[in-house]
């Protein structure tokens, strides 16, 4: 399977195929565009054809062929890797554990189902009353056809009499599919009777399940309104949502993505124009589904319930976007009781809303001010038990310190105060967060100038080998740290083939490091010259680097009247000078 992947990335046209979603123009080694991953006005995108990856500069995108259709498409590995295989004719062997008999047979019994439920609803006499309930909804035929909805009949064995007796499937089958439940008695019934059908599709379109909503006028006291697919080998309800395979290009194209709670939020919406709508279809959102959508925006628009549960199921999901680098905002529902309602019977209201949307923290935090009477202790005390806890999970310090200036400027306190009491709520609520492991502790560091040097000097061997042999000379009293070290002493070491070559080559931990320094530095026309400057330099740069250290010795042994070393780093320091002295003549 792993040489069929390789070979499906070697017959790829990168260029071509990525050439469909971006405007590249060819710069030197790479072709460069804007990226289609986030907003930018000056192009940091590169694609290289010799290593057959791509590289954003900007965001930090990049990857493979196979990486580039998952994340720009939506689709999972193995959707996008039979995609490329079919256009470049390469015949897919699959193992049996991954992609086996069963599954395919689960697939396939689903994806007839659906068709026969669509049939139902749109050509047989059994679905006349489904087709007035959904026109009295004003889901129109097109929505009906985008949406592939269906209608199952009343009797307790119509599907599985279809598909057991006309299409030869097994009742184990269609059990394992969730299609049919087991008598208590013995024998099997339909598992849907008397609803609209909608199919559940994965990102790639395959049906995997089913949601029924019971028909009006067949619904029956203690049946649910809705009845939702089991999870099977091929529906996973955290992974899946609703409409995000129809909504998947308008989320790329518009940079947002409008989360709602039922399938009716989400085709009343799709119809009204909004067509950037999913739905988690009556469950808590996932970090799969938060997976899902970061593959194609940075930013997500909520639309759940207003009620106390619908805060609790807001404010989760804020939380676990944000952990993935996503911007949330609260669509404010007036006017209606929910989207379908609204985007239904003013579709232009609804676009307003959307438009309309507000920071997920301004929501929270208005949204308790009004509840809760501000001049009253009682009331404070309300607001900061609602609000300041879910400030305290803002992960970028900026944005916290934004939010709590804001929070105290309502409260008609000290920033300092809030600030406070926020961090007492964050040590008591996990005292490890207080007292962070210094080996553990995640810090964000800027890369310093010499492992932005040490970078560049990567890139420029690998486009300039000819350059090593002077290099390595020059480097060989030079310590060198950290990945851009490894990677640079790595490079001079390996053989004089091609950047493709050497980065498959490479050891996995430098891959990474070493395609993006090729890809970095591999813009321009980059000559031997340029290449043995920039190692100047880096050796110039440690010079200084110790110079500066030696410098801060010097000044401790003086101060503690220790002669001796002072003298020692004395001379450690004309030494260093010297070494620059004869750095400066190198290119001579």
């Amino acid at each position: 399977m792993e040489d069929q992947v390789e070979e499906v990335k070697r017959k790829t046209d990168i260029v071509g195929l990525i050439g469909q979603y971006v405007a590249l123009k060819k710069m030197g080694r790479h072709h460069k565009g804007l990226c289609p991953f986030h907003s930018e006005k000056t192009p940091s995108f590169m694609v290289n054809e010799e290593m057959g990856l791509y590289k954003c500069f900007g965001c930090g995108a990049g990857g493979d062929v196979i990486k580039f259709l998952m994340e720009i498409e939506g689709v999972d590995f193995r959707e996008a890797l039979e995609r490329l295989a079919e256009k470049v004719g390469v015949k897919l062997v699959t193992r049996k554990s991954e992609f086996g008999s069963d599954k395919q047979k689960l697939l396939e019994v689903m994806e007839l189902t659906a068709r026969y439920y669509h049939w139902l609803l749109t050509e047989s006499k059994a679905g006349v009353e489904a087709r007035k309930y959904l026109n009295e909804r004003k889901i129109n035929d097109k929505l009906i056809e985008t949406f592939n909805l269906g209608f199952s009949l009343q009797g307790w064995d119509n599907l599985m009499e279809y598909l057991t007796k006309k299409k030869g499937y097994s009742e184990v089958v269609l059990e394992k599919a969730g299609l049919i439940s087991r008598r208590s008695g013995g024998g099997f019934f339909d598992k849907f009777r008397g609803r609209v059908m909608f199919p559940l599709q994965d990102s790639g379109g395959k049906v995997v399940g089913f949601t029924g909503r019971i028909l009006p006028d067949l619904a029956k006291e203690g049946e649910p309104k809705y009845l939702n697919s089991p999870e099977t080998e091929i529906y996973h309800k955290g992974r899946i949502l609703y409409g995000f395979y129809q909504a998947r290009q308008a989320i790329r194209e518009i940079k947002r993505a409008v989360l709602v709670e039922g399938q009716m939020d989400m085709i009343s919406s799709f119809g009204a124009g909004v067509t950037e709508t999913v739905a988690v279809g009556g469950t808590a959102l996932t970090d799969e589904q938060i997976e899902l959508l970061a593959r194609l925006t940075s930013t997500i628009y909520l639309s759940l319930d207003a009620d106390e549960a619908g805060i609790a199921a807001i404010k989760r999901s804020a939380e676990l976007a944000e952990k993935r680098g996503l911007e949330i905002k609260v669509v404010q529902i007036d006017g209606g009781k929910d989207p379908d309602e609204i985007a239904r019977n003013y579709p232009n209201k609804w676009r307003e809303m959307v438009e309309g949307a507000v920071d997920v923290y301004e929501f929270v935090m208005t949204r308790s001010l009004e509840k809760n009477d501000i001049k009253t202790m009682s009331g404070i005390k309300k607001i900061t038990e609602e609000v300041m806890p879910f400030f305290v999970k803002i992960e970028n310090s900026v944005m916290r310190e934004v939010w709590t200036k804001k929070l105290a400027e309502k409260l008609g306190v000290e920033a300092s105060v809030v600030k406070a009491e926020m961090e007492r709520i964050k040590s008591g609520k996990n005292w490890a967060e207080k007292y962070p492991s210094k080996a553990t502790e995640e810090v964000s560091l800027m890369e310093n100038k010499m492992d932005k040097l040490a970078r560049r000097l990567v890139g420029g061997l690998l486009i300039c080998p000819a350059a090593k042999k002077k290099v390595e000379q020059w480097l060989k009293n030079t310590k060198l740290s950290g990945a851009a070290g490894k990677a640079l002493l790595w490079v001079l070491a390996s053989e004089e083939v091609g950047p493709a070559k050497i980065a498959e080559l490479a050891p996995s931990e430098l891959k990474s490091f070493i395609e993006d320094a090729y890809m970095a530095e591999g813009e321009g026309e980059t000559e031997e010259k340029d290449v043995l400057e920039l190692a100047v330099q880096l050796i110039r740069e440690t010079i200084r680097e110790s110079r500066k250290r030696l410098i801060v010795e010097m000044k401790k042994a003086k101060e503690a009247g220790d002669e001796q070393t002072e003298e020692a780093l004395s001379g450690e320091l004309s030494t260093l000078d010297r070494e620059e002295n004869k750095i400066m003549v190198l290119l001579g």
